[in-house]
């Protein structure tokens, strides 16, 4: 028979390749992985990896079988992360991380409803890009995160999600840049252009938002606001630039060969051991309203 340790060691050595590097990953030693690995082997009686020098090569054996050995040890994950909720502190702060894609609008919302609903939980706002708000969700405890959703990484991270649908997403620069002139404005326009990008956007989908070969990455959104109403252009969600649209210190270009606007989906997530969390589930389900009422 297989236990998790079993598994585990079997597929860090097929994603990193060698025994030793599958032993730093996990934090153990290298013959610990390799004991584990001979046991499985020894006990079904099959070869899983092909020794090349220091290469570990999954054999045609250990690649069939490897991605339900990692579906088995992700679901042992969370199941460990749900009976640990018995363990956990009355949820009395919640920190909720996001990024520029979240409207301000929602932000406000979820503010107001926990204020009102929990008025005993304190509430901080923190900016951060995708992949570091998700590793904190697994490390920490009363963590949430409002922000990007890429679901081809979603397993990446043991921690629960609801989509929220999807937000739009234009083109923007000062009414008097020289792309508000052309007749028919192109990609490769846009290409020739300065762009200030965001540098959340730039870390998390760099092949949908980096278009120019003149990129300026930016950290904050209140700096790339203030650049691009003075030059170059930016992508940027439709409910940021709004106000300054109204006011007339930007223009949304219109491109030839996008017929509608980009539409980026964006997810709630939280972690797993405060998923039965009666402030989780309340809270949930609010944005589960929110997302049927307001977005795409």
């Amino acid at each position: 028979m297989f236990s998790y340790e079993h598994l585990t060691s079997f597929c860090a050595t097929v994603e990193e390749g060698s025994y030793s590097q599958a032993a730093r990953k996990l934090g153990k030693d290298r013959t610990t992985i390799r004991e584990q690995i001979k046991a499985l082997e020894d006990s079904y009686a099959i070869e899983l990896f092909n020794i090349q020098g220091k290469k570990a090569i999954a054999s045609p054996a250990g690649l069939a079988i490897y991605k339900q050995a990692k579906l088995l040890v992700k679901n042992s994950e969370k199941l460990n992360l749900r009976m640990m909720n018995n363990y956990q502190q009355p949820i009395t702060q919640l920190d909720i991380f996001h990024d520029i894609i979240v409207p301000n609008s929602l932000i406000l919302l979820v503010e107001e409803f926990i204020t009102n609903t929990f008025p005993h939980i304190k509430i901080h706002w923190l900016h951060r890009n995708r992949d570091q708000a998700l590793s904190s969700l697994v490390e920490g405890k009363h963590q949430l995160a409002i922000m990007q959703n890429k679901p081809s990484n979603e397993t990446q991270f043991p921690v629960g999600f609801l989509n929220l649908g999807t937000h739009s997403f234009s083109a923007y620069c000062h009414p008097k840049h020289s792309l508000t002139k052309l007749s028919e404005l192109s990609l490769l326009d846009l290409q020739l252009e300065k762009q200030y990008i965001s540098e959340n956007h730039y870390n998390t989908m760099p092949e949908l938002f980096a278009v120019s070969t003149d990129l300026r990455l930016i950290s904050n959104n209140d700096v790339l606001l203030k650049l691009v109403r003075h030059d170059g252009w930016a992508l940027m969600s439709k409910g940021l630039a709004q106000p300054y649209i109204e006011s007339n210190e930007l223009i949304e270009l219109k491109i030839k060969e996008l017929s509608n606007d980009l539409q980026i989906g964006i997810s709630f997530f939280y972690p797993l051991t405060i998923e039965s969390n009666e402030e989780i589930q309340e809270l949930t389900t609010f944005l589960r309203q929110y997302a049927q009422q307001n977005l795409n």
